[in-house]
């Protein structure tokens, strides 16, 4: 519980105010705490892991099949601690698409693939997150909320890396964290 508090105390403190309405702000946050609720609900109801392929139909049920491709790779059991902060990443990526991405125009199309490899007898999972179709990408001049927690949950929470490429094709993640094997 002190944990979960200290999660919402962390997205409260750190939803980005400058230039936004309240109504804005209020559903940003209110949309990462309902992400939260879900995965936390999950992390209970599954016991003591929860498949990563739950997580990603949860997160992208919010936009038709037709904009998404999804390649699911193999089952993956993701440890409690691990729930919501993945949770947190796909709600950040399918959010980030419908504000600035590829689901911000018809047409638009996200591909999401995950796989495993071993690394020195450590389980990795590889998540591929990749954008087409949608508005020119560039750049951004400053990290928004939605990056920076990306980049706090894969590093500091899944104890991973994640690598954010603003390609001109669409944006493209790439997350590495360990796993169970």
């Amino acid at each position: 519980m002190k944990n979960l508090l200290g999660i919402i105390r962390s997205l409260a403190n750190q939803t980005d105010v400058e230039g936004r309405s309240a109504k804005e702000l209020r559903d940003a946050f209110l949309g990462r705490l309902q992400t939260v609720s879900e995965a936390e609900t999950l992390g209970l109801a599954g016991g003591t892991e929860t498949d990563l392929s739950v997580l990603v139909e949860q997160s992208l049920k919010v936009a038709s099949p037709e904009q998404c491709r999804l390649v699911a790779g193999p089952a993956v059991r993701l440890r409690p601690r691990q729930v919501v902060p993945m949770s947190l990443i796909l709600h950040e990526l399918v959010t980030n698409a419908f504000k600035y991405g590829a689901l911000s125009k018809p047409g638009g199309l996200i591909h999401l693939s995950w796989r495993t490899s071993d690394d020195q007898g450590k389980s990795l999972l590889h998540i591929d997150w990749r954008e087409e179709n949608g508005p020119p990408v560039t750049q951004p001049t400053r990290s928004g909320f939605g990056s920076k927690l990306i980049e706090l949950s894969a590093t500091q929470d899944l104890r991973g890396s994640v690598e954010l490429k603003y390609e001109p094709a669409g944006l493209r993640v790439y997350i590495t964290a360990p796993v169970e094997a």
